[in-house]
């Protein structure tokens, strides 16, 4: 098989923060046992792909220290074939970033992706401790320890209502001041039983919009955007860096929870139709052609009707289904695309930039935020 095979490990749904936004953290979380993360290990290396991307996840997967992660790589090691290649990646809220840990990170190439709110006046309302203390600065010098380790990492910014209060610039100042280079805006979404807050695609793609072209005016070229990425290259007609822009993820991303139970993709954990079945079961080079995957692919590829008429579905694909499927859930009707009002708009913003070539160019080489998941 030629695509990668992007696996999620939930290493535990604990976490060492109480976001308020967040659906997903478990007060009670049992943490991966050795011989789930191994078989999980086993099954990918089995499954007939060349290239592997093992995407360390929680909860907050540092919560449990560094054995997880040097007994992986030990299992990694012993069953990797000739010829297959395999990063690691992990996600983490950065608490937990100590000189030991950046070190471990860094000395065994791990990608590094760091949730951080932007400037401390959005990030500390929303992202605490259990007990309702400010983590801003905790996060930043956790990020210097990677940066003094020369780890590659990028930040995961989530928009809320409260984003919505401060300007792009605001942003793009933090950013900038804290050189922090890689990033990406997510939007704060519940999950596909409607749980949680989601901010309104009609918010947030606006607030994209004016953030794009505060960046662009901006011409940095070392602060890259990893959703500005992919819209570039979707506004020339490329295909896009990001999985929320493939025609179809099933079979590339899968997603174990700390019990081996598999899911298509960790934002669609608890939801039955989305279950594979548990590690133990599975063949992983089966899974593509299973039941289940054909039944999903058909569901990503059924499209409203206003994305038949668009003719941006081509190259956007509809977005992410599980948007979609949050939307539908929480009474959203298709009426309008937003997605395709940015698309239009980044085209018109930059059919003549003289930046745009460069960022496109290097965003196909490198996706931004590659680091981050």
């Amino acid at each position: 098989m030629s695509l990668p095979l992007n696996l999620i490990l939930k290493l535990t749904r604990a976490c060492s923060l109480q976001c308020r936004y967040c659906h997903d953290r478990a007060e009670q979380s049992d943490s991966m046992s050795f011989q789930v993360m191994a078989l999980a290990i086993a099954r990918a290396f089995a499954s007939g792909h060349r290239d592997f991307r093992f995407i360390w996840h929680g909860g907050e997967p540092l919560l449990g220290g560094l054995d997880p992660l040097r007994k992986a790589l030990v299992v990694q090691q012993e069953l990797a074939g000739e010829g297959q290649r395999f990063q690691n990646n992990l996600q983490t809220n950065g608490l937990h970033l100590d000189e030991e840990t950046a070190r471990f990170l860094g000395d065994f190439g791990f990608r590094v992706g760091v949730s951080i709110d932007g400037p401390a006046a959005v990030h500390d309302a929303q992202r605490v401790t259990v007990d309702g203390r400010s983590t801003h600065g905790r996060i930043l010098r956790g990020i210097e320890r990677l940066r003094s380790q020369e780890v590659s990492f990028g930040v995961i910014t989530v928009v809320t209502e409260r984003s919505l209060a401060l300007s792009p610039s605001d942003f793009l100042r933090f950013y900038l001041d804290h050189e922090l280079f890689d990033v990406c805006f997510l939007p704060v979404r519940g999950n596909a039983r409607a749980m949680g807050e989601t901010l309104d695609p009609g918010r947030y793609y606006p607030f994209m919009m004016e953030l794009f072209d505060a960046w662009l005016e901006l011409d940095e070229p070392r602060l890259r955007i990893r959703e500005f990425g992919d819209w570039l290259l979707l506004s020339m007609g490329f295909p896009g860096s990001l999985c929320s822009s493939a025609a179809s993820c099933v079979g590339g991303t899968l997603s174990v929870e700390p019990d081996g139970s598999v899911y298509h993709c960790d934002k669609y954990a608890g939801e039955p139709e989305y279950y594979y079945g548990h590690l133990q079961d599975l063949d992983f080079a089966r899974l593509p052609e299973s039941a289940t995957a054909c039944r999903l692919r058909c569901k990503d590829l059924d499209f409203p009707p206003i994305c038949l008429a668009c003719d941006w579905l081509q190259h956007c694909a509809g977005g992410c289904s599980h948007d979609r499927l949050v939307e539908g859930r929480h009474g959203k009707e298709a009426g309008i695309c937003y997605r395709k009002m940015l698309l239009d708009h980044v085209r018109l913003r930059t059919e003549h930039h003289p930046a745009v070539a460069r960022y496109a160019a290097t965003a196909a080489a490198s996706p931004p935020g590659e680091g981050v998941f």
